[in-house]
């Protein structure tokens, strides 16, 4: 087994301060088998090539060679943590305590903040920190949350819109039929069964009627086209007070 100088090992813990600012995981508090693999990979690699010296260098450059076997901590984390050392106390308290209703606590959103205020040499504080949110609201991580319809709080869509697929379908009169009718409903007023005679209806809401005739007399003209009688039974109707 190989045996390490003292020199050598200073060279380790250099090399470690340069690693740790790129995500190497050497530190205990990073997770400790993340450190426990690396220490033994790098070891494992000085085992296998006695004729290598120790050196700040070539520990380096172990490291590089091995990358793809080794744990390294996610970009955003070593950003935001590269931000957050940089910022003075009262800074670093300001960032702890700041909450935003859906905003997720995590290492992305912490770098994002942080960087938009930093780029900007703004102080870390509530006031700027809720300013670089709205600044950048969309690029953050939120929290899902279940969408509901505009129309009615607490319903959630049917993906349908206003109308059923049956509805899709449907001509612009009938559509205003099918509101009537409903508006009819709502008001307590009978709506006619299919085959009613509307003509004749409305004919007797016209002879029935004697300080409106005038009024009822201009509905029926039509400039020569034809009377839809279904569709202006209940104008007829609301025109002779029934």
């Amino acid at each position: 087994m190989r045996e390490f100088s003292q020199q050598e090992l200073q060279a380790v813990m250099q090399a470690e301060e340069q690693l740790r600012a790129e995500g190497f995981i050497v530190d205990n508090e990073d997770g400790n088998e993340a450190a426990d693999h690396n220490s033994e990979r790098i070891s494992a690699f000085f085992e296998l090539n006695k004729n290598v010296p120790v050196t700040v260098e070539s520990v380096l450059a172990a490291v590089q060679q091995m990358r793809d076997q080794l744990r390294f901590k996610p970009q955003e984390q070593v950003q935001f943590e590269r931000l957050f050392k940089n910022l003075g106390q009262d800074e670093q308290r300001a960032y702890k305590a700041f909450r935003q209703s859906g905003l997720i606590d995590d290492h992305h959103n912490g770098a994002m903040l942080l960087g938009f205020l930093a780029g900007r040499k703004m102080h870390v504080d509530h006031s700027n920190l809720v300013y670089a949110l709205k600044g950048i609201a969309p690029q953050l991580h939120w929290e899902q949350r279940e969408q509901v319809s505009s129309g009615r709080p607490g319903h959630t869509s049917d993906g349908k819109g206003m109308f059923s697929k049956d509805d899709t379908n449907l001509s612009a009169r009938d559509h205003q039929k099918r509101t009537q009718a409903a508006a009819d409903t709502a008001a307590g007023r009978t709506t006619p069964t299919p085959g009613t005679d509307y003509v004749k209806l409305c004919d007797e809401i016209r002879a029935s009627t004697h300080s409106k005739t005038e009024q009822l007399r201009k509905m029926f003209v039509t400039n020569g086209s034809e009377i839809d009688y279904e569709q202006t039974y209940y104008a007829r109707r609301r025109a002779a007070g029934l």
